[in-house]
């Protein structure tokens, strides 16, 4: 007969033990070897530390060495009472925010309670005192401490995780834009080469080209200076990201004007209609600023080039005390529904062949912005125009 053994629970069947707490201070303090005992006998059922202190003095010298729940505190002391104490108590940093619990005699109360709050007191126990509600007063204090000391501990845990991350981060970003600054300055090279060979062979060779192999060799040089232009956008995005940025009151108004007679002077042929608002100042640095607003003109001034009358407005409005600057343009406009794409590298919400770009200038605008630590946004509407806001 084959006698089988009881089978033993496996790890996994063993009830879980709940970590145990971590013990607190609390400091009970008074005179009287006979009531410090009996303060303790009450409390120890919460299973804390309870450290005593036989005077005032000896209480302040307690909360410089440890940090306490709670501190107990006999009003009636010699040479120095317990509101004496208290007043130091709070005097101290490290124990400002510490909760006391003044103990006093019923036959004081009314005196005691008015200056034992106006120094600080969070509550009062009277002789002879209670155990119950004693140890329900402690232990509110003891479980609001354990709280803070946990969020201390998460808050420090948080912030060194983002300190990580972030580090990590940077060094990622580093990278990358290290490698494409490298990918687009090294590509760039060959296609300068291209769009020259190509121009030369048009030049000394078109007249023996029919009319097919002279249109395939301009699409190809049509095609190369684009892909210039985006290596060209890209090397921008990545100069943007480095550099010290050298904050000064920047007029924004003077600077628009310049930029739009730029404008008019590189496309002499159209007729935009331009308002700007004078007096428009920011607090920001002004090589950056110049090319985020180059970039928003610039934008206004394609997209509202096939307009009968095309307008844009540069100008300055504040709204719930936030102070935005915007550039609005009467042109193509957009879905607001696409509104997220606007501002990605090489996002492009119209044709090229309509809108010819690099899809690069409000990828440009935005990280100009972002350096400022400020926003950019957009709004709009299809055939209506839109507007470009940022706050610096």
């Amino acid at each position: 007969m084959v006698t089988r053994q009881p089978r033993r629970a496996a790890p996994d069947d063993e009830p879980a033990v709940p970590p145990t707490k971590p013990k607190v201070n609390i400091l009970v303090v008074d005179d009287d070897a006979t009531k410090r005992f009996a303060l303790r006998t009450i409390l120890s059922p919460l299973d804390e530390t309870i450290i005593e202190a036989s005077s005032g003095a000896d209480a302040l010298r307690q909360l410089l060495r440890n940090e306490f729940a709670v501190v107990l505190l006999d009003v009636r002391m010699p040479i120095m009472d317990g509101f004496e104490t208290a007043q130091l108590v709070r005097q101290r940093p490290r124990s400002e925010l510490t909760p006391l619990i003044f103990v006093t005699a019923l036959d004081q109360a009314e005196t005691d309670m008015g200056r034992g709050y106006n120094l600080g007191a969070v509550d009062f126990v009277f002789a002879p005192v209670v155990p119950a509600i004693l140890r329900a007063k402690v232990t509110v204090f003891v479980e609001l401490y354990r709280a803070q000391q946990e969020l201390r501990r998460y808050r420090t845990q948080l912030e060194t995780l983002v300190e990580e991350r972030t580090i990590a981060l940077t060094a990622i970003n580093r990278e990358l834009e290290a490698f494409s600054y490298s990918v687009s300055h090294d590509l760039r090279g060959p296609l300068v080469s291209f769009d020259g060979l190509s121009r030369s062979l048009l030049d000394n060779y078109g007249e023996q080209l029919d009319e097919t192999a002279r249109d395939y060799l301009k699409r190809m040089r049509e095609a190369s200076l684009r892909m210039t232009s985006v290596f060209d956008g890209l090397q921008m995005l990545f100069r943007l990201t480095s550099g010290e940025m050298r904050r000064e009151e920047v007029d924004i108004s003077a600077m628009a004007m310049q930029i739009v007679e730029e404008m008019r002077a590189a496309n002499p042929d159209t007729h935009v209609e331009v308002e700007i608002a004078p007096g428009i100042l920011a607090s920001a640095d002004k090589r950056l600023v110049r090319i985020l607003l180059a970039n928003l003109i610039n934008n206004a001034w394609k997209f509202s080039s096939l307009k009968s009358s095309p307008e844009i407005k540069v100008g300055r409005e504040v709204v719930d005390g936030e102070a935005r600057i915007f550039v609005k343009d009467n042109g193509a406009g957009f879905d607001m529904i696409d509104s997220h794409r606007l501002f990605g590298a090489f996002q492009r919400l119209h044709s090229q062949s309509e809108f010819p770009g690099a899809g690069i200038g409000l990828a440009t605008a935005r990280r100009i912005v972002n350096r400022h630590g400020g926003r950019i946004w957009a709004e709009g509407a299809v055939g209506e125009g839109a507007t470009l806001y940022f706050v610096l």
